[in-house]
């Protein structure tokens, strides 16, 4: 998985490009196809829709996910709720207070 910039045209611009590298060996990575389609929560109610491009490397055939940066690896929240869920603990407020505050369940938070 390989975090890449917001806008999916400037993402596509980079690969055809040959301008994004595989982090397994440094070769170049082409366009291959797209990953699934999937909804992250972000504040409020609101529902990010994101699908990610796929990519594989031509030098060690390697594939590889483009996950947008406003999207955490193996996380249903975008990254604007982890990063206040992170500063609302630097602060010093528990994981009950926290999910509370961002309408999610405490073992979410707390996990």
């Amino acid at each position: 998985m390989i975090t890449v910039e917001v806008d999916a045209a400037e993402v596509e611009r980079r690969l055809r490009a040959g301008q994004i590298t595989c982090p397994s060996c440094g070769g170049v990575l082409a366009r291959w196809g797209f990953g699934r389609r999937r909804r992250l929560r972000g504040m409020g109610e609101t529902l990010i829709e994101v699908r990610p491009r796929r990519s594989r490397c031509g030098s060690c055939a390697r594939t590889h996910v483009l996950l947008p940066v406003t999207g955490l690896l193996r996380r249903a929240d975008g990254v604007e709720v982890v990063g206040a869920a992170l500063e609302a603990k630097a602060r010093g407020a528990g994981h009950r207070r926290i999910a509370s505050g961002l309408g999610r369940p405490p073992s979410t938070v707390r996990g």
